[in-house]
């Protein structure tokens, strides 16, 4: 037994002498290496490549992006150049603050210059930046102008109604907000002749602050000759 365990060793030293069995042997340990140094050395950077090229083609599209807004911004300044003399059209078109007065003053000036006799003129309640009013506000006869519970042309300010007379200044209007076309609408009720509410309705539409028709009704007067108008007029502010 003792024989046969002395040839099989003296066989495996001979096995392990062989040129051939040295030759895998390094082989197979210069795989093992490599492997290793594969997967804890160079993998890592492989990694970081790929991941910094990656971030290298969202710095180019980034990249172009801006320069896409750029151009644009550069573009809005040159019409901005172009049309300068012309600003000031587009604030009057769409004021900045309601002007609730200078706007029932327009209306009843036209009405007197065209002829109409305005029995009552009616206006909703109005939002000052986003917060809705409260009833609704009426003018009777030809009246030229009428008092807001609060100034339309500061409208981030508020009167306290405790009767102390103090003013407070509402948190919520003091953030930043974007531009947001708000509108409201007056009630017009009168009488005229058909060439005079022609007139009226034409002027109307000729002025510069932008003015729309969201309903108009005519009727004939029973005791005289006049038509009577009812007509919801709708104009814009930010």
């Amino acid at each position: 037994m003792s024989f046969h365990c002395d040839m099989n060793k003296e066989k495996f030293l001979a096995l392990l002498k062989d040129k051939k069995v040295q030759n895998y042997s390094y082989n197979i340990f210069f795989f093992i290496v490599f492997t290793f140094f594969i997967i804890f050395a160079i993998r890592p950077n492989l990694i970081t490549a790929f991941n910094l090229q990656k971030e290298l083609q969202d710095l180019r599209l980034k990249n172009k992006q801006s320069e896409e807004v750029i151009l644009q911004i550069v573009n809005y300044q040159s019409l901005m150049e172009e049309y300068r003399d012309s600003l000031y059209v587009l604030d009057d078109a769409v004021p900045s603050s309601p002007k609730l007065a200078q706007f029932v003053e327009e209306i009843s000036q036209t009405a007197t210059d065209s002829g109409l006799v305005v029995q009552s003129l009616t206006v909703e309640s109005i939002a000052f930046k986003g917060q809705v009013g409260g009833d609704q506000e009426s003018i009777d006869g030809s009246s030229e102008a009428i008092t807001p519970q609060a100034d339309p042309d500061n409208p981030e300010q508020a009167v306290d109604e405790s009767g102390d007379g103090e003013k407070s200044i509402d948190e919520s209007s003091l953030v930043p907000k974007s531009p947001e076309l708000l509108s409201f609408t007056i009630t017009v009720d009168g009488a005229a002749t058909v060439p005079q509410i022609a007139q009226f309705l034409n002027q109307i539409l000729a002025q510069r602050r932008l003015k729309t028709y969201d309903s108009l009704t005519l009727s004939t007067a029973k005791a005289t000759a006049n038509t009577v108008i009812n007509i919801l007029i709708r104009t814009y502010y930010l």
